[in-house]
């Protein structure tokens, strides 16, 4: 199978899984080829916060401290640092892009960018893998946990977003290139 462009996997821990309250706090990447999905380089960084007003259910997932936050670029450097390392021409990917591509879109807006720079075809992920499941009878399985496990990926503790992209990547490998 071949892709037109590489695929670019994103995750961001945030301070509130509803998009309309969360600011990022971590923003990840995995670059994959667009014939083999193999990973062709990474992007990982915190985001400078203020974590004061972050849901407490957000905080139990990720478990970053402000500490972890403290000397962290700001999300302007961030988001400036990842359009440079990657560029536009791919294909953005994530688990689901109600909260990441919200994120991608407003760190882009906040420097004068617009996610309509990518192709504004998004690979949301869980609605593949769902459909995955449904045609095995699995359809209960619907958290990235149990989506990980059942894929034989080892267990997370808490969320890391660079492991995160990982992990999605290495699902879409495996629905891909099934036999």
């Amino acid at each position: 199978m071949r892709f037109k462009k590489d695929i670019l996997m994103i995750d961001f821990e945030t301070t509130d899984g509803r998009p309309s309250l969360a600011m990022p706090i971590q923003l990840a990447a995995v670059l994959l080829d667009k014939e083999t999905l193999k990973e062709k380089k990474h992007f990982s960084s915190y985001i400078h916060q203020d974590l004061k007003d972050a849901n407490p259910r957000s905080s139990k997932v990720h478990g970053i401290t402000q500490e972890m936050l403290e000397g962290a670029p700001t999300q302007d450097e961030v988001m400036q640092k990842f359009l440079d390392e990657f560029g536009t021409d791919l294909f953005i990917s994530c688990w689901t892009t109600l909260l990441d591509a919200r994120m991608l879109e407003n760190m882009m807006s906040s420097i004068g960018h617009d996610l309509m720079e990518y192709d504004y075809h998004i690979l949301d992920l869980w609605p593949i893998i769902y459909i995955h499941f449904v045609r095995q009878n699995k359809g209960e399985i619907y958290r990235s946990e149990e989506t990980f496990r059942e894929f034989g990926l080892p267990s997370r503790g808490s969320h890391d977003a660079l492991e995160d992209c990982r992990h999605s990547a290495e699902v879409l490998r495996k629905i891909v290139f099934e036999k």
